[in-house]
This record gives structure tokens, C-alpha cells and sequence, in this order.
């Protein structure tokens, strides 16, 4: 194919059957079976992007750089377009290694809490009819897709699509998720397709789209994007769905469920299975429940992650912790039928030959809150020796750092080398441990989980082998967002502090992960007011380091919390001439930066 200028062709897609290729080429859509190529769209531009997301959208919503789907027969392909023409522009300077006088600058459409979001609207191509349908209504275009009475869709500028799925074999269902902008509203939508479509037929009903689920939180929270259920549809009449009758079919499929559950403990992960085979109407299915990976013993702890074949016949199963990993394969029709992968023994050994720090999980209050906390401990620890603490944090909503997976990274040197004594706590806000626990952050992000780390730290400095002098805390993103929070409370139990690339105003991180946790600055101005770091007293009695990138597009520099703090309590380290592109999308600064920290 001729083109005028470099290609830049930025994702493609085998079909999942045939031989065809779909791809982006310039923000466009194209289809090829490798001796023709056929265009799919021609808006594709610096703003508007077809098949793939923008900056924010891959960050923040899908978690994945592409925005187009096959469907399973390869005859259609869903495909998202997003256009951020009205989304600011955010200058980033790019520092070389080289002698350049000046900086490089990148520039992205950065859209911060408040500010116009990237308008997005689905589309399915039909490849034997070489026709677009467009399934979500546009501001700019017509929709070509019939709708039922019950449907029911944002507006356009108050629209985040979460998910897209094809829900049968064929291309006959397709499932999409949408959130309203601040998160707390989802509607579940189906578009229905039938075989054969035709463009003129479209008109008469033959694709239309319907809302299946229509959910708000009753708790004030959030919805967590890519997160939710995938909800099935009730019969006319029919409110509830208690009941699904399953069928027989020619593929002998034994209608079995897996999942991974925090059943045993919010710090293990497990994998379960029901059957749903010979169920009748009332018949309850976690009668059918069967742990596959449960110990016996209930004081062994356990972490496991799983991947399925694409018939669900065999699995990999990864045991992450707390001892070595491992991993190996099993059959789900053959329990005894098991395939070693990975058994790290080149590890074992050589962890064998060190003397390595001891991990112990405790539960601790804060106030009438029980906390999970991991306490690290030097080899050899001694209880009448005083040692110093780090508090090791995130705590951003709905995350986890306290689990039994494996452990071997920079804390483990601090706890073996420097014989530090590192505790992690997942305060309020933090996952898995029910909607009560992490929903109540929402519009106040920092206040409760400052609270919860100064309760642990304050719990630390009373113990009898810990020096109280000596408590520190670190952390990194949201992390660096919390121990700057926990410094500016001033509750002279932290000396020392480390936040790398910080948030330190919400009002200048990105819309869509802010707004989901704060509403909007236009809906919650105090919230944004009381959750920035504003007051610099509290760092008068704390020594305190800034690290952050100055390329780095997801965490935007730090500076107004730089222009309040007294220069002379202030060291702050900006990483661009070693490290060009440290930043947060898998651009990190290598290890060089732990022996400054």
C-alpha cells in the first residue's frame, strides 16, 4: 500500500479465525487479509484517535493500548472512537543526556479534574456488508442503531465506556459497560445483531441496543471500572433472576465456575469452582462449592493466580507466596493430572546460602477499624534491641499491599542490611476487604487513611523494641500522596519522610481517576481544598525528600507543594539528566536512585 509518508502503524489484531488483520494507522481504522487492505474509518487525527485510546483512557479505563474487538466469527469488529480535540494540552520537558542547551518538550492532552474529558462513541463494522453502525449516540453524528424503549445512555460528555464484550460465539450480542463521568451511575447495554444484518435493514430494527443493568452504588461509592459484574438480562416483567436454566451442547462444556476468592482470608487468594450442571429452579449452587486449592491446615497461607485455555479445559495455576514461587498446569476434568512449569530451584538454592528477614501479618486497631499489617523484621531480630521503623505505604482506594505473596525486593535489603524493622498497613480505602472498608475515602481522600497510618505509627513507637526517634515513612504515587499527608498532620511520630512522584492537588491529576474518588472540583471544592497538601507547618519537625521525574505524564510534578515548604526543610530530587524518561508509565528510574534514598 502506498503511502506519502512513515507509516505509523500503532496496534494490529489477527481475526480469531480467517486470516485478516485489523490495524490503526494514523489514529485510522483498516482491515487487511494481506494481499488487500480496505479503510474503516478517515477522521483519524492528532485528536482523534479509532481503534486505540488516548493517553487517559488507556491509564485510566482500559488498562490496555488497543480499543477494538473482534468479534468470535471474525465478520464484525467493535471499535471505540475517542476525540480529544477539546481536552487541554499539557507541556512536558524532556531533559537529554546529551550537551543540548535546551529541552525537548512533549506535549499530551492531559485532561485534569474538571476539564473537558475525550468524547467516546462505539461503533461495529459489519466486514461482508462494509457498513458501520454506530451504537452510541455522538454530538456530532447520527446514530445508526435502533433502540428499544428501556435503552437508556449518557449524554456524550458525560460518558466513560468501560468495557466492551462479544457475548456469544457468534456476532449476535455484544455487552458494553458505561459509567457517567463521576463514576457513580453504570448501565449495562446490549446490542443485538441479527445474522445477516443488512444496512437497510438497520433502520427496520434488526440491530438495536437495549439496557440490560442499570446499577448506582446506594453506598455513595464508586464504581470500579473493568470491575463490576457482567449482569444478565430479566424477562419482560420479570425483576429479579434468580434462576438460569442451563443446556446441554454438542462441545460436552461441564458448566462449571471458577473464581479466585478472599473466602479464607482478605490476604490469601484461592481458587474455587461450582457446578451448575443438573441445578433445578430454588437449588442453591454453592452447595456445588469446592476449594482446589484450599490447604488442609488452616494456619498455611496461600496466593494464587490462574489462567485458563481458551475452552477452559486445562488451567496454569502460579503459586505467588508466601514461600518461593511456583507454577505449574492441571487439568480441570483430571485432578491428578498435573505439569510442572516453574519450580525456581535455581532460587531456592541460592536464597538458601543468605540469611533473609522474617514477615509476620498482625491485626491492629484504628479507632474501632481492625487493619491488616505486615511487620518485617531483620534476621537474627532481638526484641531488647531498639530498631528504627519504616512505614512502607500506598493506600490508594481499592489497592493491597498487605498478602502472602512473595517478598524480595528493596525493603528486604533495608530489614537484612540496615536492620530496619518496615510495616506495611492497608488502612481504610484499601481493597478487599468489603465496600464498607474503601468506599468511605470517597470525597475525602487523605484524611482517613492519614488518620489510620499516624494510629499504626503511634502503635510502633510504644513498642519496647522499637526507637521512637527513628519512624520514618515512604512512599511512591499515591504512596507519596499519603506520607506527605502524614507529615503535614504534624503528629510528631513521623522524623523523616519520602514521597516520590507525589500528588500533592488533586485538582491537577487526571479527570478521570480523580473524579471518580473526589467528584468534581465544581461538585466538591472543599474536598479538593482539604485533601491538597496546604498546610507546611507539619513539616517543621520532619526532615522530608521530594523525588520526582520530570517527564513523568502520569504524576504531575509536585510544585506547588515545593513553593509552600521552607526551602531549608526541603531536599528535592528531580530525576532527568540520568533518568530522561522516569515516569510512571513503565518508564521508572533503574535501581541507581535506592542508594540516594
Amino acid at each position: 500500500m502506498e503511502q506519502k509518508h512513515q507509516a505509523n502503524i500503532s496496534y494490529a489484531a489477527w481475526s480469531p479465525v480467517g486470516h485478516q488483520i485489523a490495524y490503526v494507522m494514523d489514529n485510522d481504522l483498516y482491515i487487511t487479509d494481506l494481499r488487500s487492505h480496505r479503510r474503516i474509518t478517515f477522521d483519524g487525527s492528532e485528536t482523534v484517535f479509532n481503534g486505540i485510546p488516548d493517553w487517559v483512557y488507556e491509564e485510566e479505563v482500559l488498562n490496555q493500548n488497543f480499543a477494538l474487538w473482534w468479534s468470535p466469527d471474525a465478520t464484525h469488529l467493535a471499535y471505540l472512537r475517542l476525540d480529544e480535540t477539546k481536552v487541554p494540552e499539557l507541556h512536558l520537558p524532556i531533559y537529554s543526556v546529551d550537551n543540548d542547551s535546551y529541552p525537548d518538550e512533549k506535549s499530551i492532552r492531559y485532561p485534569k479534574a474538571g476539564a473537558p474529558n475525550p468524547l467516546v462513541s462505539l461503533f461495529v463494522y459489519a466486514l461482508d456488508q462494509q457498513t458501520t453502525m454506530m451504537v452510541t449516540s455522538n454530538a456530532t453524528m447520527k446514530g445508526t442503531v435502533a433502540t428499544e424503549k428501556d435503552h437508556r445512555e449518557f449524554d456524550v460528555d458525560d460518558r466513560i465506556i468501560t468495557d466492551v464484550h462479544w457475548a456469544t460465539d457468534t456476532h449476535t450480542h455484544l455487552l458494553f459497560k458505561q459509567t457517567n463521568r463521576i463514576q457513580d451511575k453504570q448501565l449495562t447495554n446490549l446490542l443485538r445483531i441479527s445474522p445477516g444484518n443488512e444496512a437497510d435493514k438497520v433502520a427496520k430494527g434488526d440491530a438495536v441496543v437495549s439496557t440490560v443493568h442499570d446499577y448506582m452504588p446506594t453506598d455513595g461509592g464508586w464504581v470500579d471500572p473493568g470491575k463490576s459484574m457482567l449482569f444478565w438480562g430479566w424477562n419482560d416483567g420479570d425483576q429479579s433472576l434468580d434462576y438460569i436454566e442451563l443446556v446441554d451442547d454438542a462441545n460436552g462444556y461441564a458448566h462449571l465456575v471458577h473464581f479466585l476468592s478472599t473466602e479464607r482470608s482478605p490476604l490469601e487468594r484461592h481458587l474455587y469452582t461450582i457446578s451448575l450442571s443438573g441445578l433445578h429452579e430454588g437449588d442453591d449452587p454453592s452447595t456445588t462449592k469446592k476449594c482446589l486449592t484450599c490447604p488442609g491446615d488452616i494456619d498455611t497461607h496461600a496466593f494464587y493466580r490462574v489462567s485458563f485455555s481458551p475452552l477452559a479445559g486445562y488451567y496454569v495455576l502460579y503459586y505467588d507466596g508466601p514461600e518461593i514461587p511456583t507454577t505449574v498446569m492441571k487439568s480441570v476434568d483430571d485432578p491428578s493430572f498435573e505439569l510442572s512449569l516453574q519450580k525456581n530451584d535455581h532460587l531456592r538454592q541460592l536464597l538458601s546460602k543468605y540469611e533473609l528477614p522474617g514477615r509476620r501479618m498482625l491485626k491492629i486497631k484504628s479507632g474501632s477499624n481492625e487493619m491488616n499489617v505486615a511487620e518485617i523484621l531483620p534476621p537474627n531480630f532481638d526484641a531488647n534491641e531498639k530498631y528504627p521503623v519504616l512505614f512502607q505505604v500506598y493506600g490508594g482506594p481499592n489497592s493491597q499491599l498487605v498478602t502472602y505473596e512473595f517478598q524480595l525486593d528493596w525493603h528486604t535489603f533495608l530489614a537484612s542490611k540496615l536492620q530496619y524493622i518496615v510495616v506495611t498497613v492497608d488502612g481504610r480505602g484499601t481493597g478487599f476487604r468489603g465496600r464498607g472498608y474503601r468506599m468511605g475515602v470517597r470525597g475525602r481522600l487523605g484524611e482517613l487513611e492519614t488518620i489510620d497510618q499516624t494510629n499504626a505509627a503511634r502503635h510502633w513507637a510504644s513498642l519496647s523494641y522499637v526507637d521512637s526517634a527513628r519512624i520514618s515513612i515512604w512512599g511512591w504515587s499515591y504512596g507519596g500522596f499519603l506520607a506527605a499527608k502524614c507529615l503535614e498532620a504534624n503528629s510528631g511520630v513521623f522524623s523523616a519522610g519520602l514521597a516520590v512522584a507525589p500528588v500533592t492537588n488533586w485538582r491537577f491529576y487526571d479527570s478521570i481517576y480523580t473524579e471518580r474518588y473526589m467528584f468534581t472540583p465544581q461538585l466538591n471544592p472543599q474536598g479538593y481544598v482539604t485533601s491538597a497538601v496546604n498546610n507546611m507547618t507539619g513539616f517543621a519537625s520532619s526532615k522530608f525528600l521530594l523525588v520526582h521525574g520530570t517527564a513523568d505524564d502520569n504524576g504531575i510534578m509536585g510544585f506547588p507543594i515545593v513553593k509552600k515548604i521552607d526551602t531549608h526543610l526541603l531536599l528535592l530530587l528531580l530525576i532527568h539528566s540520568a533518568f530522561p524518561k522516569y515516569g510512571d508509565l513503565g518508564r521508572k528510574a533503574d535501581k541507581s536512585e535506592y542508594p540516594f534514598i
